[in-house]
Protein backbone atom coordinates (compact mmCIF):
# COMPACT_ATOMS: atom_id res chain seq x y z
CA UNK A 1 0.00 0.00 0.00
CA UNK A 2 1.55 3.30 -1.01
CA UNK A 3 1.84 6.23 1.36
CA UNK A 4 -0.65 8.43 -0.49
CA UNK A 5 -3.36 5.79 -0.15
CA UNK A 6 -2.58 5.34 3.54
CA UNK A 7 -2.82 9.11 4.07
CA UNK A 8 -6.21 9.24 2.30
CA UNK A 9 -7.48 6.39 4.48
CA UNK A 10 -6.20 8.19 7.56
CA UNK A 11 -8.16 11.33 6.59
CA UNK A 12 -11.32 9.32 5.96
CA UNK A 13 -11.02 7.57 9.32
CA UNK A 14 -10.45 10.87 11.10
CA UNK A 15 -13.44 12.52 9.41
CA UNK A 16 -15.58 9.49 10.24
CA UNK A 17 -15.44 10.46 13.88
CA UNK A 18 -17.36 13.65 13.10
CA UNK A 19 -16.25 15.45 16.26
CA UNK A 20 -13.58 18.01 17.01
CA UNK A 21 -10.47 16.87 18.84
CA UNK A 22 -10.32 20.28 20.47
CA UNK A 23 -13.57 20.07 22.48
CA UNK A 24 -13.02 21.15 26.04
CA UNK A 25 -14.54 20.20 29.36
CA UNK A 26 -14.67 22.51 32.38
CA UNK A 27 -13.87 19.51 34.57
CA UNK A 28 -10.17 19.35 35.38
CA UNK A 29 -7.97 17.74 38.00
CA UNK A 30 -5.09 19.31 39.91
CA UNK A 31 -1.59 18.15 39.04
CA UNK A 32 -0.29 14.99 40.64
CA UNK A 33 1.42 15.95 43.94
CA UNK A 34 4.90 14.59 43.13
CA UNK A 35 6.45 17.77 41.78
CA UNK A 36 7.92 16.56 38.48
CA UNK A 37 5.35 13.86 37.90
CA UNK A 38 6.04 10.16 37.47
CA UNK A 39 5.94 7.54 34.77
CA UNK A 40 4.88 3.90 34.96
CA UNK A 41 2.95 4.03 38.25
CA UNK A 42 0.20 1.69 39.38
CA UNK A 43 -3.10 3.47 38.67
CA UNK A 44 -6.80 2.68 38.63
CA UNK A 45 -10.28 3.57 39.85
CA UNK A 46 -11.81 2.40 43.13
CA UNK A 47 -15.10 3.59 44.68
CA UNK A 48 -15.09 6.87 42.78
CA UNK A 49 -11.45 7.54 43.53
CA UNK A 50 -8.51 7.76 41.18
CA UNK A 51 -5.62 5.99 42.90
CA UNK A 52 -2.01 6.40 41.77
CA UNK A 53 0.83 4.57 43.51
CA UNK A 54 4.57 4.36 43.00
CA UNK A 55 6.19 5.44 39.74
CA UNK A 56 9.56 6.98 38.99
CA UNK A 57 11.24 10.18 37.79
CA UNK A 58 14.49 12.13 37.82
CA UNK A 59 13.86 14.54 40.72
CA UNK A 60 17.15 16.44 40.81
CA UNK A 61 19.58 16.16 37.91
CA UNK A 62 17.89 15.55 34.53
CA UNK A 63 18.48 12.26 32.76
CA UNK A 64 20.20 14.17 29.93
CA UNK A 65 22.87 15.22 32.45
CA UNK A 66 23.34 11.78 33.97
CA UNK A 67 20.73 12.12 36.71
CA UNK A 68 19.76 9.20 38.90
CA UNK A 69 16.26 7.76 38.64
CA UNK A 70 14.16 7.80 41.82
CA UNK A 71 11.39 5.31 42.62
CA UNK A 72 8.40 6.17 44.82
CA UNK A 73 6.22 4.29 47.29
CA UNK A 74 3.50 6.88 47.99
CA UNK A 75 -0.16 5.98 47.37
CA UNK A 76 -2.25 9.02 46.45
CA UNK A 77 -5.97 9.33 45.76
CA UNK A 78 -8.39 11.97 44.55
CA UNK A 79 -12.19 11.89 44.62
CA UNK A 80 -13.60 12.01 41.10
CA UNK A 81 -17.10 12.73 42.39
CA UNK A 82 -16.14 16.19 43.73
CA UNK A 83 -15.10 18.96 41.34
CA UNK A 84 -13.01 20.71 44.00
CA UNK A 85 -11.27 17.57 45.28
CA UNK A 86 -7.57 17.55 46.10
CA UNK A 87 -5.01 14.77 46.24
CA UNK A 88 -4.55 12.98 49.56
CA UNK A 89 -1.82 10.62 50.71
CA UNK A 90 -3.47 7.31 51.62
CA UNK A 91 -0.49 5.15 52.63
CA UNK A 92 2.66 3.71 51.11
CA UNK A 93 3.59 0.63 49.13
CA UNK A 94 5.83 -1.94 50.85
CA UNK A 95 8.70 -0.62 48.70
CA UNK A 96 9.33 2.04 46.05
CA UNK A 97 8.48 0.62 42.64
CA UNK A 98 7.50 1.43 39.04
CA UNK A 99 6.96 -0.38 35.72
CA UNK A 100 4.43 -2.80 37.18
CA UNK A 101 0.97 -3.70 35.89
CA UNK A 102 -2.41 -2.74 37.35
CA UNK A 103 -5.81 -4.39 37.15
CA UNK A 104 -8.97 -2.78 38.54
CA UNK A 105 -11.34 -5.18 40.32
CA UNK A 106 -14.47 -4.81 42.46
CA UNK A 107 -12.24 -4.86 45.54
CA UNK A 108 -9.74 -2.28 44.35
CA UNK A 109 -6.51 -2.48 42.39
CA UNK A 110 -4.24 -5.47 41.89
CA UNK A 111 -0.65 -4.20 41.61
CA UNK A 112 1.65 -6.69 39.92
CA UNK A 113 5.42 -6.97 39.60
CA UNK A 114 7.51 -4.04 38.43
CA UNK A 115 11.03 -2.83 38.95
CA UNK A 116 12.97 -0.64 41.37
CA UNK A 117 16.56 0.10 42.31
CA UNK A 118 16.94 -3.51 43.48
CA UNK A 119 15.82 -4.91 40.14
CA UNK A 120 12.73 -6.71 38.78
CA UNK A 121 10.09 -7.76 41.32
CA UNK A 122 7.54 -10.56 41.76
CA UNK A 123 5.33 -9.06 44.48
CA UNK A 124 1.56 -8.73 44.00
CA UNK A 125 -0.75 -6.64 46.18
CA UNK A 126 -4.46 -5.92 46.44
CA UNK A 127 -4.94 -2.19 47.12
CA UNK A 128 -8.37 -0.95 48.25
CA UNK A 129 -9.89 2.52 47.98
CA UNK A 130 -8.64 3.47 51.46
CA UNK A 131 -5.03 2.53 50.78
CA UNK A 132 -5.06 -0.79 52.64
CA UNK A 133 -2.82 -3.48 51.16
CA UNK A 134 -3.37 -7.24 51.11
CA UNK A 135 -0.61 -9.53 49.88
CA UNK A 136 -1.50 -11.88 47.04
CA UNK A 137 0.64 -14.78 45.78
CA UNK A 138 3.85 -13.56 44.15
CA UNK A 139 4.49 -14.15 40.48
CA UNK A 140 6.46 -17.32 39.66
CA UNK A 141 9.09 -15.07 38.03
CA UNK A 142 9.64 -11.31 37.91
CA UNK A 143 7.81 -9.28 35.27
CA UNK A 144 8.41 -5.59 34.61
CA UNK A 145 7.26 -3.37 31.74
CA UNK A 146 4.50 -5.87 31.00
CA UNK A 147 0.74 -5.58 31.22
CA UNK A 148 -2.28 -7.18 32.86
CA UNK A 149 -6.03 -7.44 32.40
CA UNK A 150 -9.04 -9.04 34.06
CA UNK A 151 -11.40 -11.60 32.53
CA UNK A 152 -14.19 -12.54 34.92
CA UNK A 153 -12.43 -13.06 38.24
CA UNK A 154 -9.09 -14.06 36.75
CA UNK A 155 -6.08 -11.75 36.37
CA UNK A 156 -3.82 -12.32 33.36
CA UNK A 157 -0.25 -10.98 33.18
CA UNK A 158 2.07 -11.12 30.18
CA UNK A 159 4.59 -9.26 28.06
CA UNK A 160 7.44 -7.16 29.43
CA UNK A 161 10.85 -8.15 30.64
CA UNK A 162 10.89 -11.73 31.86
CA UNK A 163 13.89 -13.90 32.82
CA UNK A 164 15.81 -15.32 29.85
CA UNK A 165 13.56 -13.49 27.40
CA UNK A 166 10.57 -15.64 28.26
CA UNK A 167 7.11 -14.82 26.89
CA UNK A 168 4.99 -16.38 29.62
CA UNK A 169 1.32 -15.73 30.29
CA UNK A 170 0.32 -16.09 33.95
CA UNK A 171 -3.18 -16.29 35.45
CA UNK A 172 -4.49 -15.94 39.01
CA UNK A 173 -8.08 -16.75 40.02
CA UNK A 174 -9.05 -14.08 42.55
CA UNK A 175 -11.86 -16.27 43.91
CA UNK A 176 -9.24 -18.77 45.05
CA UNK A 177 -5.89 -16.94 44.86
CA UNK A 178 -3.56 -19.75 45.89
CA UNK A 179 -1.02 -19.62 43.08
CA UNK A 180 -0.39 -18.37 39.56
CA UNK A 181 -0.91 -20.74 36.65
CA UNK A 182 1.36 -20.56 33.63
CA UNK A 183 -0.55 -20.70 30.35
CA UNK A 184 0.52 -20.71 26.69
CA UNK A 185 3.41 -18.41 25.81
CA UNK A 186 2.52 -15.71 23.33
CA UNK A 187 4.03 -16.27 19.86
CA UNK A 188 6.72 -14.31 18.05
CA UNK A 189 9.25 -11.95 19.57
CA UNK A 190 9.28 -10.68 23.12
CA UNK A 191 7.03 -7.64 23.70
CA UNK A 192 8.34 -5.06 26.19
CA UNK A 193 6.04 -2.19 27.16
CA UNK A 194 2.97 -3.53 25.32
CA UNK A 195 -0.66 -2.63 25.96
CA UNK A 196 -2.63 -5.50 27.52
CA UNK A 197 -6.45 -5.33 27.54
CA UNK A 198 -9.45 -7.65 27.75
CA UNK A 199 -13.00 -7.81 26.41
CA UNK A 200 -15.57 -10.46 27.28
CA UNK A 201 -13.56 -13.69 27.07
CA UNK A 202 -10.53 -12.50 25.12
CA UNK A 203 -7.17 -11.03 26.05
CA UNK A 204 -5.29 -8.65 23.77
CA UNK A 205 -1.53 -8.07 23.56
CA UNK A 206 -0.81 -4.93 21.55
CA UNK A 207 2.46 -3.51 20.23
CA UNK A 208 5.62 -3.38 22.33
CA UNK A 209 9.17 -4.12 21.25
CA UNK A 210 12.00 -6.60 21.63
CA UNK A 211 15.63 -5.69 22.19
CA UNK A 212 18.79 -7.75 21.85
CA UNK A 213 21.45 -5.97 23.91
CA UNK A 214 24.30 -8.02 22.46
CA UNK A 215 23.59 -7.01 18.87
CA UNK A 216 21.85 -3.73 19.74
CA UNK A 217 18.88 -4.79 17.65
CA UNK A 218 15.45 -3.33 18.42
CA UNK A 219 12.39 -4.82 16.72
CA UNK A 220 9.10 -3.05 17.44
CA UNK A 221 5.86 -5.04 17.15
CA UNK A 222 3.28 -3.39 14.91
CA UNK A 223 0.39 -5.77 15.41
CA UNK A 224 -2.10 -7.09 17.97
CA UNK A 225 -2.48 -10.62 19.30
CA UNK A 226 -5.59 -12.21 20.79
CA UNK A 227 -5.72 -14.95 23.45
CA UNK A 228 -8.65 -17.30 24.03
CA UNK A 229 -8.71 -18.68 27.61
CA UNK A 230 -11.16 -21.43 26.67
CA UNK A 231 -8.63 -23.05 24.33
CA UNK A 232 -5.39 -21.62 25.77
CA UNK A 233 -4.39 -20.43 22.31
CA UNK A 234 -3.07 -17.24 20.73
CA UNK A 235 -3.92 -15.82 17.31
CA UNK A 236 -3.17 -12.72 15.27
CA UNK A 237 -5.87 -10.06 15.58
CA UNK A 238 -4.82 -7.24 13.22
CA UNK A 239 -2.08 -4.78 12.37
CA UNK A 240 -1.95 -1.49 14.25
CA UNK A 241 -3.16 1.32 12.00
CA UNK A 242 -0.16 3.18 10.49
CA UNK A 243 0.81 6.79 11.08
CA UNK A 244 -0.74 9.40 8.79
CA UNK A 245 2.44 9.35 6.64
CA UNK A 246 2.20 5.60 6.18
CA UNK A 247 4.97 4.65 8.60
CA UNK A 248 4.34 1.88 11.11
CA UNK A 249 3.28 2.25 14.75
CA UNK A 250 4.33 0.09 17.68
CA UNK A 251 2.60 1.91 20.60
CA UNK A 252 5.44 0.84 22.94
CA UNK A 253 4.97 2.66 26.22
CA UNK A 254 1.37 3.44 25.29
CA UNK A 255 -1.81 2.71 27.19
CA UNK A 256 -5.43 1.87 26.51
CA UNK A 257 -8.86 0.81 27.69
CA UNK A 258 -11.52 -1.50 26.33
CA UNK A 259 -15.14 -0.34 26.44
CA UNK A 260 -18.30 -1.53 24.68
CA UNK A 261 -16.42 -3.77 22.27
CA UNK A 262 -13.82 -1.20 21.25
CA UNK A 263 -10.14 -0.83 22.05
CA UNK A 264 -9.07 2.76 22.75
CA UNK A 265 -5.30 3.08 22.36
CA UNK A 266 -2.99 6.06 22.69
CA UNK A 267 0.41 7.32 23.80
CA UNK A 268 3.67 5.55 23.20
CA UNK A 269 6.82 6.25 21.27
CA UNK A 270 7.45 6.91 17.59
CA UNK A 271 8.70 3.66 16.09
CA UNK A 272 11.50 5.05 13.91
CA UNK A 273 12.91 7.55 16.39
CA UNK A 274 12.75 5.06 19.26
CA UNK A 275 14.39 2.25 17.31
CA UNK A 276 17.26 4.49 16.22
CA UNK A 277 17.86 5.53 19.83
CA UNK A 278 17.78 1.95 21.12
CA UNK A 279 20.26 0.86 18.43
CA UNK A 280 22.67 3.70 19.20
CA UNK A 281 21.92 5.63 16.01
CA UNK A 282 20.31 8.73 17.54
CA UNK A 283 21.90 12.18 17.19
CA UNK A 284 24.35 13.28 19.86
CA UNK A 285 21.83 15.71 21.34
CA UNK A 286 19.05 13.12 21.42
CA UNK A 287 18.14 13.72 25.08
CA UNK A 288 18.03 17.50 24.65
CA UNK A 289 15.44 17.86 21.91
CA UNK A 290 12.08 19.55 22.48
CA UNK A 291 9.16 17.19 23.29
CA UNK A 292 7.60 17.59 19.82
CA UNK A 293 10.75 16.24 18.16
CA UNK A 294 10.23 12.74 19.62
CA UNK A 295 6.78 12.45 18.03
CA UNK A 296 5.17 10.51 20.84
CA UNK A 297 1.76 9.32 19.66
CA UNK A 298 -1.06 11.76 20.43
CA UNK A 299 -3.70 10.11 18.22
CA UNK A 300 -6.52 8.26 19.94
CA UNK A 301 -6.90 5.03 17.97
CA UNK A 302 -10.17 3.12 18.19
CA UNK A 303 -10.45 -0.49 17.06
CA UNK A 304 -13.93 -1.99 16.75
CA UNK A 305 -13.56 -5.64 17.70
CA UNK A 306 -16.71 -6.79 15.93
CA UNK A 307 -16.26 -4.84 12.70
CA UNK A 308 -12.48 -5.22 12.67
CA UNK A 309 -11.85 -1.63 11.62
CA UNK A 310 -10.15 1.53 12.90
CA UNK A 311 -11.28 5.06 13.68
CA UNK A 312 -8.94 7.86 14.70
CA UNK A 313 -9.12 11.06 16.69
CA UNK A 314 -5.87 12.74 15.50
CA UNK A 315 -3.64 15.11 17.46
CA UNK A 316 -5.33 14.99 20.86
CA UNK A 317 -3.80 17.42 23.39
CA UNK A 318 -2.26 15.80 26.45
CA UNK A 319 -2.06 12.22 25.14
CA UNK A 320 1.50 12.23 23.81
CA UNK A 321 2.90 10.32 26.77
CA UNK A 322 5.07 7.26 27.24
CA UNK A 323 4.57 5.42 30.51
CA UNK A 324 1.31 7.26 31.17
CA UNK A 325 -1.80 5.35 32.24
CA UNK A 326 -5.08 5.74 30.34
CA UNK A 327 -8.22 5.19 32.45
CA UNK A 328 -11.96 5.73 32.02
CA UNK A 329 -14.57 6.75 34.57
CA UNK A 330 -18.14 7.91 33.91
CA UNK A 331 -17.44 8.58 30.24
CA UNK A 332 -14.32 10.67 30.84
CA UNK A 333 -10.86 9.54 29.81
CA UNK A 334 -7.95 10.25 32.13
CA UNK A 335 -4.30 10.19 31.06
CA UNK A 336 -2.19 9.88 34.20
CA UNK A 337 1.27 11.50 34.21
CA UNK A 338 3.92 9.78 32.03
CA UNK A 339 6.90 11.03 30.04
CA UNK A 340 6.53 13.91 27.59
CA UNK A 341 10.04 13.13 26.27
CA UNK A 342 12.79 10.71 27.35
CA UNK A 343 13.67 11.41 30.98
CA UNK A 344 11.10 14.19 31.51
CA UNK A 345 7.82 13.39 33.29
CA UNK A 346 4.73 15.51 33.79
CA UNK A 347 2.41 15.81 36.82
CA UNK A 348 -0.51 16.71 34.54
CA UNK A 349 -3.68 14.62 34.52
CA UNK A 350 -5.35 15.05 31.12
CA UNK A 351 -9.14 14.81 31.29
CA UNK A 352 -11.13 14.20 28.11
CA UNK A 353 -14.94 14.38 28.05
CA UNK A 354 -17.21 11.91 26.29
CA UNK A 355 -17.74 14.17 23.26
CA UNK A 356 -13.99 14.30 22.77
CA UNK A 357 -13.43 10.56 22.45
CA UNK A 358 -16.44 8.28 22.35
CA UNK A 359 -18.25 7.22 19.19
CA UNK A 360 -21.88 8.39 19.20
Amino acid sequence: MNRLLVFIQFCILSLHIGLSAQETDPYTLPDFPIRKGVSAPFAGMADGRLIVAGGCNFPDTPAAEGGRKAFYDAIYAIELTHDSATWSLLSTLPEPIAYGATVTTSKGLVCIGGQNAQGPQTSVWQLDADGHLTHLPSLPAPVDNGGAALIGHTVYVTGGNQPDGKKALYALNLDNPTDWKRLADYPGLQRIQPIVLSSDNRLFLIGGYSFDAASKTCIPSTDMLSYDPSTDTWSNLDAIVPEKDGTLRCLAGGSGICKEGRLYLTGGVNLTIFRQAMEGKAPADYMRKSPDWYRFNDDLLIYDLQAGNWSIYPDMPGLARAGGILLEYQDRLYMICGEIKPGIRTPQITVMPRKGWKNP
